[in-house]
């Protein structure tokens, strides 16, 4: 998800796709309210994609991705199972590098970042899981050689024997976050700009994120004027803790191009009052510096809030700023501190725009 995506040549890929895991079917009708629970709520599994972008980025660097990856799926396979996607050349390589706890499965797609080209799931009021698709355009149709990334939402869902539910906009499963209890977090930077929904309004964007999500109350962040790759998706600014706590990232560097827009993203959230009349209890969380860091490009994701929450755990970047990723982990510790805390270095995925939580999507335990 970086800028040396552009003017990558156009490829095409097979519509085809093996069976993932199999699920009872569902009736395929959405009814008239559906929850996104929390990130928090038990989860079924989790999945991920094996990098394929090939001409997105190097050979070297798919093969630094590649093994990232595979850390990031190990460690999530200790709370909980993890599928991983690969394309039929690459299984054995998945595989090897991955190891016994993580399941991999032919599904094709081009690129990692799953949290956005696969479904978000909900609950229907029978408890049953939905895939509700956000219509991947790649980000606001920025970048070529995705064709396989765009329908893999519905194809996900057909292997699943998941009813899908098309949303009558465009978006990125990181574009939003819930607290499971009726409010959603958002950006206007990504949801309200002309390259996803041209000639909407505020009010329609809203009336159709709470239909897909159940949302009772939207908060709208600025987003990022700054990030060119995402427009500013929430899962790299602000996340749910619990219900009615926010961790939101700030910077103390006046010059950087996104200080402005976090401090005020900080001053709304600090003003809020959630679906259930609270008022949001809003902690700062700095990021990394930059001249403490290694040497990084100019789209490297260096959030901590880009992080994962499975089963009993939480999976939480570092990015080589010491005394940063010993606050922010003693941070997630101290909020969430019947969870094991396993932190990690992604600096390649990092650098391509996104973070663990971009390469994640999660499926809810259903409630039936």
């Amino acid at each position: 998800m970086a800028t040396i995506f552009m003017n990558v040549n156009r490829r095409r890929f097979s519509a085809a796709a093996a069976a993932l895991i199999s699920f009872p079917r569902m009736a395929a009708a959405m009814p008239s309210k559906c929850k996104m629970p929390a990130e928090w709520h038990p989860h079924k599994a989790c999945f991920m994609a094996f990098s394929a972008a090939v001409g997105v980025y190097t050979q070297k660097q798919i093969a630094k991705i590649r093994r990232e990856q595979a850390v990031i799926a190990k460690a999530i396979a200790r709370f909980e199972p993890v599928i991983i996607f690969a394309n039929t050349n690459d299984v054995a390589a998945a595989k090897s590098l991955c190891g016994p706890t993580v399941k991999v499965q032919t599904l094709t797609h081009f690129d990692i970042w799953t949290r956005d080209t696969l479904p978000s799931m909900v609950l229907n009021t029978a408890g049953e899981i939905q895939a509700v698709s956000w219509n991947f355009n790649v980000w606001g149709e920025k970048f070529r050689g995705y064709n396989a990334d765009r329908d893999l939402a519905k194809r996900f869902a057909a292997t699943l024997k998941l009813p899908l539910v098309r949303a009558r906009l465009v978006a990125e499963g990181g574009a939003i976050d819930v607290d499971g209890e009726g409010t959603l977090l958002t950006t206007k930077s990504c949801l309200l700009n002309a390259n996803r929904n041209p000639g909407m309004t505020r009010q329609q964007v809203e009336r159709e994120l709470k239909r897909m999500t159940g949302a009772d109350k939207i908060i709208w962040l600025p987003g990022s004027k700054a990030d060119a790759v995402t427009d500013g998706h929430i899962d790299g600014i602000a996340r749910f803790i619990r219900p009615g706590v926010v961790v939101t990232e700030v910077t103390d560097d006046q010059a950087d191009p996104e200080y402005k827009d976090l401090q005020k993203a900080a001053e709304i959230l600090e003003s809020a009052i959630d679906a259930k009349g609270r008022k949001l209890d809003v902690i700062r969380l700095k990021w990394p510096r930059w001249d403490v860091m290694p040497s990084r490009g100019k789209d490297f994701a260096a959030s901590y809030v880009n992080c994962y929450f499975p089963n009993g755990g939480i999976i939480l970047p570092v990015f080589g700023d010491p005394e940063r990723d010993r606050s922010a982990s003693g941070l997630f510790q101290e909020l969430m501190p019947d969870r094991e805390m396993v932190q990690l270095r992604v600096d390649e995925i990092c650098e391509g725009g996104g973070g663990i939580h971009c390469n994640t999507q999660h499926l809810p335990n259903s409630v039936s």
